[in-house]
């Protein structure tokens, strides 16, 4: 783990790093390879800026989200998907039992998804990208209940060590592909020369790699695309380059889970998910305001092999209100 993670804190673009992430000072490696900080990370400064449940005034917030989250899936659903227990989080005891606030998040997005990993898991094995998966959470959901996923978590170094850590810790017989690994089974001397091949990943639970890495990935092979509320904080050079990478690599009957802000301006860049660089050969089946957040919006797309010649203008009806919205009403 160690290792992967210097070889990719070296080798991550700084450019593709954006003015919200550019927060880990030269010397974090220390409180990151801490035993007891990363024994109790879900509660300390390492998950920073990737966890809701270190935010103020969480305990009314978690009942709100809980109350709503069990009207949506029931409490037996959150029950078997709750997970309290690896990085020592927060939790808030109601009702008689304890939950953490960000983990109810993870099991709405797990809830909004399971129908069609279900339908892709007719294949085996499948394969769900997360770009800016945090510590892992929403794949090992997606992993427990459909063993035949193949999860990539693309992320920071930091991020991907944290979610090496947390993923290994629910399963220690997890088969994960890191780096460091991924280098020494291609048998090459540099990133520069890495093709990221199918079948170099199907005998694997989880690969954990830095997100440049996308790509490296072979064409046309992802089944699930997923960013949940990552995108929103990246820079719009970054954006583009994710956004180009997911068309390129994802099947021609692949699916796209998108939960982003309307608007965000913490990269440096204004970030509006109505101006997502989407081509044209998505079609929504999901696009409404996400879970018990306004500001956000939730949409799953699939691929779809024709052009779709109104996505643009579903896309500018979306917030802000502005002068691409109200043309898009003509």
């Amino acid at each position: 783990m160690k290792s992967s993670y210097k070889l990719a804190k070296n080798l991550f673009p700084k450019h593709l790093i954006s003015k919200h992430w550019d927060i880990y000072p030269p010397n974090f490696h220390k409180d990151l390879f801490n035993e007891n900080k990363i024994k109790s990370f879900r509660s300390n400064e390492l998950s920073f800026k990737l966890n809701d449940s270190l935010e103020n005034a969480v305990l009314s917030r978690t009942r709100k989200v809980l109350k709503q989250l069990r009207r949506i899936t029931g409490k037996i659903f959150i029950e078997k998907n709750k997970e309290i227990v690896v990085g020592n989080p927060k939790t808030l005891k109601i009702f008689d039992e304890s939950y953490d606030y960000h983990d109810l998040f993870i099991i709405y997005f797990f809830h909004t998804l399971s129908p069609f990993l279900s339908e892709k898991s007719k294949n085996s094995p499948f394969f769900v990208c997360e770009i800016g998966g945090g510590y892992g959470a929403l794949a090992h959901c997606i992993k427990k209940n459909f063993p035949s996923a193949v999860c990539l978590l693309l992320d920071l170094p930091e991020q991907n060590y944290i979610s090496n850590y947390y993923l290994r810790k629910l399963n220690p017989n997890a088969k994960i592909l890191n780096l460091e690994a991924l280098i020494k089974i291609k048998n090459i001397k540099s990133v520069d020369d890495l093709q990221i091949e199918k079948i170099d990943l199907v005998e694997y639970d989880y690969v954990i790699l830095p997100g440049y890495l996308i790509e490296k990935i072979q064409k046309s092979f992802i089944d699930v695309f997923i960013n949940t509320r990552s995108f929103m904080e990246m820079n719009i050079e970054t954006v583009n380059f994710y956004f180009s990478h997911i068309h390129r690599a994802i099947n021609k009957s692949g699916v796209f889970y998108c939960v982003n802000r309307y608007i965000k301006k913490t990269s440096g860049d204004t970030i509006k998910f109505k101006n997502f660089p989407l081509d044209e050969k998505w079609s929504f089946a999901i696009s409404r305001k996400s879970f018990s957040q306004p500001l956000i919006h939730e949409a799953l797309l699939r691929r779809i092999n024709f052009k779709n010649y109104e996505l643009r203008q579903e896309l500018m009806r979306l917030k802000p209100y502005d002068v691409n919205f109200f043309k898009s009403l003509l």
